[in-house]
């Protein structure tokens, strides 16, 4: 039989029409794939019957099949990583080309290379003498080459990685985390997506589960695409005629019922027939279950799977319940358990507070400082000619009830210097060390304040450089994306001051969230229906002062916070302020927690009369004095 090897030309241009391989790379995992301990818990042969839901998936991804795009949005434990290593390593045994693994930076690129990639490569002989022709040369972390291609694994912070060369199939990995643009150069997903565009059998895969939805990359890729869900069958009525889809349905976390308390006792029930089906079905229903297009002929392939899907050994409906009682009122908790459990975004785009919320969370306090409450914590905004505050207590699980608000008015320009301390600060003074007293008449001081810099800084460094054995600190908004509520203190300052850098976007997406829960307990706001301690229409309008809006910059979608122009957003700041301190102080607030559930409440406790509310200031709207919202 004729070759071409002495024909250069003709070989090049059978090479390019020849046969694709009829072996799908779901069949290839199963006769070649082997799972490396260091990343299975079921380390062995590959068992498609394991993860039947990724069958279809793989077909997708397969040489035979013309879809170019298969989008994945997934929640955690579902095996859809595995299933992107098994494309690229069959396409390596029979299908060769450059490859772009991409990873959401430089770090979790690496760390992935070595804990999932290498040693999946290692076990698999059909591969392992391909990669680098056996030798190091050409088998590194971040590159490994092999005949008629090479595999490059980079990161989405890295312009470098994004703009090298031209690739012929990618895997981009947790695109919801990455960054909005890649340096200078633009949004990372439409820059890699650009470099296939030479390759006529180009396929793209994109996996990651979701994040916040207006801004989720893969909810979006998911939404316009074919979207199918898997329907699982009822081991009760499947087969019996006149039921609704035959028996099939979508396994949602509505059609899971338990006693409160006990996730052991958790069942599924069919929205069919009614019947509980306990979770060892759950092999036999992945078996011989299907997915179901909604918008069937579009030319993205979506695939939707929560970790309700998740083998038995892997997540269960037990920890899934549990992961659920836990989140609570917690509402960070609440926003990971449904991305990562149910791979569904969390919607809060344009959110803003009703005014009910807050009328509901107005009570008759017992006393100045409420049973609940272990610590206290004040936030200072500084202004042109007055200095407002806002004293908040915590309890468990950051309960908080708002105490007391204020303006302190004088000319904020005036300089601290030795011996000269302006009549507003020293007020401040006055206020951050008084007492505050509970039912029985013990006293609370606050433990940690924290001032805003952002306005006057020279003067509020001066301010808090002396008093940080007290635990009085500079602080600032940064509204930097996904910048953590609680930092490491800077001391970047003209003085060397202590300064603390709040993330505000998440601080107040949490205050915003936390101003709905219904329940008191963890997280609930309480305000005193009291208009003398500060907390009147006022200071309400500026709590809910912002709202969650799109908007575009440098031509990408992002969300931020947004008031209207003559709003006033004080209270807000000062509520995110209030929280740094108390995360700041979340370690004495856990001590104390234990303390507190540990001791009985007192069989008799002083009045609020025997121990009445005190003040260093009259109440009077004026210059150089102290003023309470009203």
């Amino acid at each position: 039989m004729k070759t071409f090897e002495d024909k250069p030309l003709w070989k090049g241009f059978f090479s390019v029409f020849k046969a694709l391989p009829e072996m799908s790379v779901a069949d290839w995992a199963e006769y070649r794939r082997v799972l490396p301990s260091e990343s299975s818990s079921m380390p062995g042969p590959w068992r498609n019957e394991r993860t039947p839901y990724l069958v279809e998936i793989m077909k997708e991804l397969s040489p035979t099949s013309r879809t170019k795009e298969v989008a994945i949005c997934k929640g955690h434990q579902v095996g859809a990583t595995e299933a992107a290593i098994n494309w690229l390593l069959c396409s390596v045994d029979l299908q060769p080309g450059p490859f772009l693994i991409l990873q959401p930076t430089i770090k979790t690129a690496k760390k992935f290379s070595k804990q999932r990639l290498t040693p999946s490569i290692d076990l698999c002989k059909y591969v392992k003498g391909k990669i680098g022709g056996g030798k190091k040369a050409g088998n590194s972390l971040e590159e490994k080459a092999f005949p008629g291609g090479y595999v490059f694994i980079g990161g989405a912070n890295s312009p470098a990685d994004l703009a090298s060369m031209p690739m012929g199939n990618i895997i981009a990995d947790e695109i919801d985390r990455y960054p909005q643009s890649a340096g200078k150069e633009g949004d990372p997903i439409k820059i890699v997506s650009q470099r296939s565009s030479n390759f006529p059998r180009a396929k793209k895969f994109f996996l990651s589960t979701p994040t916040l939805k207006a801004i989720s990359h893969i909810w979006k890729l998911f939404c316009d695409s074919d979207r199918r869900y898997y329907h699982l069958p009822c081991p009760h009525c499947c087969g019996i005629e006149g039921q609704p889809n035959g028996g099939y349905f979508v396994l949602e976390f509505e059609l899971l019922h338990w006693d409160r308390g006990k996730p052991e006792t958790v069942m599924c029930y069919c929205p069919h027939c009614g019947t509980g089906i306990e979770e060892y079905h759950k092999t036999e229903m992945l078996k011989n279950g299907k997915w179901v297009a909604e918008n069937p002929g579009h030319e993205r392939a979506g695939f939707h799977i929560s970790s309700l899907y998740s083998p038995l050994g892997w997540k269960s409906w037990k920890e899934i319940v549990k992961d659920f009682e836990d989140a609570g009122n917690d509402v960070e908790a609440r926003k990971v358990f449904m991305n990562t459990n149910l791979g569904l975004p969390w919607d809060n785009a344009g959110e803003q507070i009703a005014e009910e919320y807050l009328d509901r969370r107005k009570e008759q306090y017992a006393c100045q400082v409420p049973p609940g409450v272990l610590i206290l914590t004040m936030a200072v905004d500084v202004q042109k000619d007055r200095l407002e505050y806002l004293v908040m207590g915590w309890g468990k699980g950051e309960e908080s009830w708002a105490i007391e608000t204020g303006a302190i008015y004088g000319d904020t320009s005036v300089m601290i210097s030795k011996g000269n301390v302006p009549d507003h600060w020293k007020n401040l003074d006055l206020i951050r060390t008084k007492g505050f007293y509970r039912i029985d008449g013990t006293e609370m001081r606050i433990g940690c304040t924290m001032v805003d810099a952002g306005y006057r800084s020279d003067v509020v460094y001066e301010y808090t450089k002396a008093r940080e054995r007290m635990k009085v600190f500079a602080v600032r908004g940064s509204s930097t994306p996904n910048k953590p509520i609680a930092n490491k203190p800077s001391r970047n300052t003209k003085n060397r001051a202590a300064m603390f850098y709040v993330g505000t976007d998440q601080a107040k997406e949490l205050i915003y969230s936390r101003l709905k829960i219904e329940d008191a307990g963890p997280g609930y706001y309480h305000f005193p229906n009291d208009e003398k301690t500060g907390f009147n229409a006022s200071f309400y309008a500026g709590l809910i002062s912002e709202k969650k809006i799109e908007v575009f910059k440098r031509g990408f979608k992002r969300l931020e916070w947004h008031k209207d122009n003559h709003a006033r957003n004080e209270p807000l700041d000062l509520a995110v302020y209030n929280l740094a301190a108390i995360r700041f102080m979340e370690k004495d607030l856990a001590r104390l927690t234990i303390q507190y559930e540990s001791i009985k409440t007192p069989t008799n406790p002083i009045t609020p009369e025997a121990k009445p509310t005190q003040r260093h200031f009259k109440i009077a709207p004026k210059q150089n004095g102290i003023t309470l919202n009203q």
